[in-house]
């Protein structure tokens, strides 16, 4: 039997810290990827569902300064809704004073009346800002933010904000994929995932500066066979090439239309050549991979969405090993860990412990916060936080 799998739209991840939040749901400490040596959450900023936003679900980024940047679902300019809930979301920063966290509006998102669904912005390296919306325009955009060259007058937003790019959901793709940051490369080209495509399985694209303006080029298009479908996110190794995974396709037999691949790009002259890394089986690896990461020594690491060992889906490591590549089940989870979105991509500290994050499961059936610490040449797994029940009911 064909399993439900979480709408696209809801699939959310980030390198450095993921929160999952319901409105006035806290912001929470930044302990993921800074330090987690005690299992103690502590709350920076409850959202209002006002002019702070509401339903921050895409997570942060970080520049060179420790200022964190990030969008929510809804909430802002409140002359929009979705079924009740108002707001087209909001693109913030948030900072640390020395006294406090403070949260700053940088810019409304107005492109319609319903929320444009804005993922998690990245940070070009001269602090330009670059993001995607899953919806406005024809099917999503891509957009820049920087700040103004003088002070405006009080209650204007101190940022330019500025789209670059409409998609067409045609082949140029559409409804991009938001739950990882665009990637940057030495020349000011920057990359991500959407889906869409020649046929219609999602695409990688690059975005080159042309003029005063933008040229969107597709690096490759997913056919949701062998290589698979609806690519997640991608990320560079020192030689140029890109890994990343597939959300569908690859083992057409698994749940009707395959339970995921992870896969290679690779540059040459005549252009990208795709190579399938590994199909997932379901239920001896997991299946429907969620974004990756990759560590300074070349290992992969990311977490399905079901299946596995244990059916609640797997962390999984994929490593170089004598010319190939070596698939290992780091922890199956015992019960379901995706609610209506996920899975998301862990975060790797320098002593090569991984941590994760799910928004659904955990004693309170809420989501928890876990750790996998390499030992004895194998893993060990650590509870570190339980959400909390919301309102009297579980879920995410």
């Amino acid at each position: 039997m064909a399993l439900p799998k979480p709408d696209r739209r809801w699939l959310f991840s980030v390198d450095l810290w993921m929160t999952i939040a319901a409105m006035a749901l806290a912001l929470l400490m930044i302990v993921l990827a800074t330090q987690l040596h005690a299992q103690t959450l502590t709350v920076l900023h409850n959202f209002t569902g006002g002019s702070d936003g509401d339903q921050p679900q895409t997570g942060m980024s970080r520049d060179e300064h420790g200022v964190f940047y990030g969008t929510t679902q809804y909430g802002g300019y409140q002359n929009c809704d979705n079924g009740g809930v108002q707001g087209c979301g909001v693109l913030f920063k948030f900072k640390n004073t020395g006294s406090g966290w403070l949260l700053t509006l940088l810019h409304d998102f107005r492109e319609g009346d319903f929320p444009v669904s804005p993922g998690v912005p990245a940070v070009a390296p001269n602090g330009t800002l670059y993001g995607v919306t899953f919806q406005g325009g024809a099917a999503g955009l891509i957009y820049n933010a920087s700040p103004l060259a003088t002070v405006p007058p009080a209650g204007v937003s101190s940022w330019n904000y500025n789209p670059i790019y409409e998609f067409s959901g045609g082949n140029d793709g559409g409804s991009p994929a938001r739950h990882s940051p665009v990637r940057f490369d030495a020349a000011g080209n920057f990359y991500g995932t959407a889906g869409g495509g020649f046929y219609s399985s999602g695409v990688i694209y690059e975005m080159t500066p042309s003029g005063n303006g933008w040229t969107e080029t597709v690096l490759y298009a997913f056919t949701g066979g062998g290589d698979g479908g609806e690519p997640e996110n991608t990320v560079f190794d020192g030689e140029g090439n890109m890994y990343g995974t597939a959300h569908d396709g690859g083992n057409q037999q698994c749940n009707n239309d395959g339970c995921g691949t992870i896969f290679k790009l690779t540059p040459s002259a005549s252009g990208w050549t795709e190579t399938t890394l590994h199909t997932f089986q379901q239920g001896v690896d997991g299946g429907w991979p969620g974004p990756l990461i990759r560590d300074q020594a070349g290992n992969l690491y990311g977490l399905t969405y079901y299946y596995g060992p244990d059916t609640g889906g797997t962390v999984w490591e994929l490593s170089p090993s004598n010319g190939g590549w070596a698939f290992t089940v780091l922890h199956s989870f015992p019960t379901y860990t995706v609610g209506d979105y996920g899975p998301y991509a862990p975060v790797i500290d320098p002593a090569g412990n991984l941590y994760g994050i799910t928004n659904w499961g955990g004693a309170n059936n809420t989501g928890f916060h876990f750790k996998l610490t390499p030992a004895n040449g194998g893993w060990t797994y650590t509870d570190l936080y339980d959400f909390a029940v919301r309102g009297g009911q579980g879920g995410g």
